[in-house]
């Protein structure tokens, strides 16, 4: 997958997140995000306001994966 790719579906995504929501149900939305653009499995632990609720919590879970 091209960096350039993954860069700008984050970015997208940014735009798309409530900051007001509530943090785990954004944490659920970033997860069924990154599970159907990017083909990773998530772990509960990693559906996490404190892991999967900012940028570079999302980006670290999907580089590692080899989408980055």
């Amino acid at each position: 997958m091209r960096p350039d790719f993954v860069e700008a579906a984050l970015e997208d995504y940014a735009r798309l997140r409530d900051p007001a929501g509530d943090p785990e149900l954004e944490a659920v939305k970033a997860a069924i995000f990154l599970e159907d653009v990017f083909g990773v499995t998530l772990t509960d632990a990693q559906i996490a306001p404190d892991v999967i609720g900012s940028d570079a919590g999302m980006r670290s879970l999907v580089t590692p994966h080899g989408a980055a």
